[in-house]
This record gives structure tokens, sequence and C-alpha cells, in this order.
């Protein structure tokens, strides 16, 4: 890839990413599943890990979670986007990413990270949120750049995690 391919292809992951919080930000969530590949994997274990003070270290391979059926791990478009719907869909939030790091791999493959900022508010108790998400992309058929693989670490959170909807 040229140098100019290289930055089409940046951008677009860009606006997939500003995509995904912005559907989640106003709870459009049609919108937040079009943001994923069909096969795409959202790893949420160190998240999870981090909310219950826990560390999880060495990572377990993502085959043996998703073949015990963790509940932290979500795999396919629709399947994450209701997934974000029911721990988020009662919730006031916020998502913040900055300064990507975005690796071009190939003309089909890249990866990001991104700096994470967010703010989740269940009207009782709010917590602001710092981390990152680990992701990989997948350019489509069609030449949209779509979100393959999500893995979030969060380093701080201040506040208390909002609860659970019932």
């Amino acid at each position: 890839m040229d140098a100019i391919d290289r930055l089409v292809a940046a951008e677009a992951i860009r606006n997939s990413k500003a995509t995904y919080w912005y559907a989640m930000d106003m709870k459009d969530w049609e919108r937040l599943a079009t943001v994923f590949s069909d096969d795409a994997v959202f790893d949420m274990r160190e998240e999870f890990a981090f909310g219950a003070g826990e560390v999880l270290d060495p990572l377990p391979p993502i085959e043996e979670s998703i073949a015990a059926g963790d509940p932290a791990v979500t795999v396919g478009a629709t399947n994450i986007a209701a997934f974000i719907r029911n721990v988020v869909e009662h919730w006031k939030t916020v998502h913040h990413g900055h300064a990507p790091i975005i690796d071009i791999e190939s003309a089909d493959e890249g990866r990001a990270i991104w700096p994470l900022f967010d703010y989740i508010d269940d009207g009782t108790r709010a917590l602001k949120g710092y981390g990152h998400y680990h992701e990989r992309y997948r350019r489509q058929s069609d030449g949209r750049w779509l979100i393959s693989h999500v893995r979030l670490t969060r380093i701080r959170a201040d506040g208390e995690y909002p609860q659970m909807p019932a």
C-alpha cells in the first residue's frame, strides 16, 4: 500500500471507532452493530476483572474463553450490540477516544490502540474511567473498515461502577 492508501484506511478506521462511541452514547443499537464484522470478538475479560479488583495475568487464550462460554466474551456484531445495550442502556455514558496508534498491516487488516476516557452514570453512582481499547480491523468487500476484535483494558477508575440493570 502506498502512503495515500494507508491514510485513507486510517481515516476509515477512525470513522468506525467514532461511530462506535457515538452510537453507544446515543443508544443507537442498530448503528452500533454496523461497526463490527459479523464474526467480531468483544473481549471484556480484563475489564470485568478490573471491576472486581482482580488481575488476569496471564490472560487465557480467547478461544478457551469462547469455548467455555465466558460471559465477558461476546462474538458477532448483533450479539455485541445487544451485550453493550444490556449493560449501558439505562446509564448516561460519555466516551472519548484520543490520539490512536493505528497500524495498517495490509490492504485488508489494521490494528489500533485507542486511549479511552469514559464517564458512566446510573443516577446514583458514577465512574470516570481511563484505559485503552486494543482493536483489530478488517476491510470488508464493500470497502468499509470494521472492528473485528476488541479488548478493553482499564488502568484507572475514579468513583463507583454503576449498578448493573436488573
